[in-house]
């Protein structure tokens, strides 16, 4: 059999010890878990309140670092491999935060997500307006790094344009059943390219419409102010509140642009930017389907959609 003397007399002394079933395979215990169920329910506190709560200077938890709190609070030794299982077994998983401004007002968000958007929808119902969200993007050269397959060991490297950056402007506007309206420019957008949208947006869509968006200083230049008393009665706005960006679900359609239809792209021209850019949101206005799913992904509560119909 080719197996060495010392194993089998390891062999033997495990026969004479366990009786003639030794052979059988073993189901070894796992890991002690050291720490009790009391101090887990501690430790988990400690990892809600964020690694700066605790000494640290950035609000990152590394393995070393828990490991760390674990052996100060508790007197306990941890591996970094121990405390990824422990931390596992306590439902936790490495995740990527969701950056938030500390200009935000949660309770006025909470307070307008409650009361001021279900006032919005019912006056949308009321007039027979059609909700647009809108926001404005741009699209640069530089490219949104995503993960993608390569050999182990063997790093993929992409080229890209590091001086000179190009970019172009976007603006879009989407509505609850999956439309999308879409403009392009080179210059950056200001209160005139955002009129020009909304005349766009006029000649499309047929009715009122009620407009929501951010609190950028563009909406409020004087020109859009005129242009909204103008046609005020086929055009009403609203405004999100300030920094709340996961309420409005164009942004989505920037997501899914940037970091899914147009990753790891590195365009070497003005004009290869825009072909690509109007090629992807094209192809989401042939999929309206998939535009109301963006939508559904935003934060914003949205009532049951119908069945998403062709653009208009």
């Amino acid at each position: 059999m080719g197996v060495a003397w010392v194993t089998v007399a390891q062999w033997e002394k495990r026969r004479l010890a366990e009786g003639p079933n030794s052979w059988r395979e073993h189901k070894h215990p796992g890991p002690t878990r050291r720490l009790t169920a009391e101090q887990r329910k501690k430790l988990q506190k400690i990892l809600l309140e964020g690694a700066r709560a605790h000494g640290y200077e950035t609000d990152l938890w590394t393995l070393k670092r828990m490991a760390q709190v674990i052996r100060e609070e508790f007197g306990v030794e941890y591996t970094e491999s121990g405390t990824w299982r422990l931390l596992r077994d306590m439902g936790f998983s490495a995740q990527v935060p969701l950056p938030r401004a500390l200009e935000r007002n949660e309770a006025y968000i909470r307070e307008w997500t409650r009361e001021e958007w279900p006032k919005i929808q019912a006056r949308a119902r009321r007039t027979g307006a059609t909700i647009l969200f809108l926001d404005e993007s741009c699209q640069q050269s530089f490219p949104n790094v995503r993960r993608t397959w390569a050999p182990q060991g063997s790093r993929p490297e992409m080229y890209y344009r590091q001086g000179n950056r190009m970019k172009l402007n976007l603006i879009s506007a989407v509505s609850p059943d999956g439309a999308l309206f879409f403009d392009i420019h080179e210059e950056s957008i200001d209160g005139t390219r955002v009129l020009w949208f909304l005349e766009q947006l006029l000649e499309e869509v047929e009715g009122r419409l009620m407009v929501i968006w951010d609190n950028g200083r563009i909406h409020r230049s004087v020109e859009v102010k005129t242009f909204l008393w103008e046609h005020r009665k086929r055009l009403e706005t609203r405004r999100f509140p300030p920094y709340a960006p996961e309420l409005d679900p164009d942004e989505q359609v920037w997501t899914v642009l940037k970091h899914q239809r147009l990753a790891n792209w590195c365009p070497k021209t003005e004009e290869e930017i825009r072909v690509g850019v109007e090629r992807e949101l094209r192809w989401m206005q042939r999929h309206p389907e998939r535009v109301a799913s963006f939508l559904r992904h935003s934060e914003l509560p949205l009532p049951p959609l119908a069945p998403a119909g062709p653009n208009r």
